[in-house]
């Protein structure tokens, strides 16, 4: 089975950080083509009270931790859009339970 990862950027503004992740659109666009080949399934971005969050589902969980350690120009670049502390990572076994869609 899969598993989600969510990662939390804790930002400064979070309307300031999401017009860096349009500014950084090549960067992103390029990382995530790149994980879609090392067992990324999903990838989005979503915004909370001062904070940025990737949901992502991926394969296993080694595979998110290789592609995480292998693209520390992800952590430089979420600092260059505000990001004011360290993200938070966790990872979830999905379940295959009914009514899951």
């Amino acid at each position: 089975m899969s598993v989600v990862v969510t990662v939390k950027f804790p930002v400064a503004d979070v309307a300031e950080a999401i017009k860096g992740l349009h500014v950084n659109a090549s960067f992103f666009e390029e990382t995530t083509a790149s994980a879609n080949g090392g067992g990324l399934i999903s990838h989005r971005f979503v915004s909370g009270d001062d904070e940025l969050m990737v949901i992502d589902e991926w394969q296993s969980a080694e595979q998110f931790h290789n592609f995480f350690a292998a693209n520390p120009k992800i952590g430089d670049v979420m600092a260059s859009i505000g990001m004011n502390g360290e993200p938070t990572i966790s990872v979830y076994e999905a379940v295959n339970a009914p009514g899951t869609v």
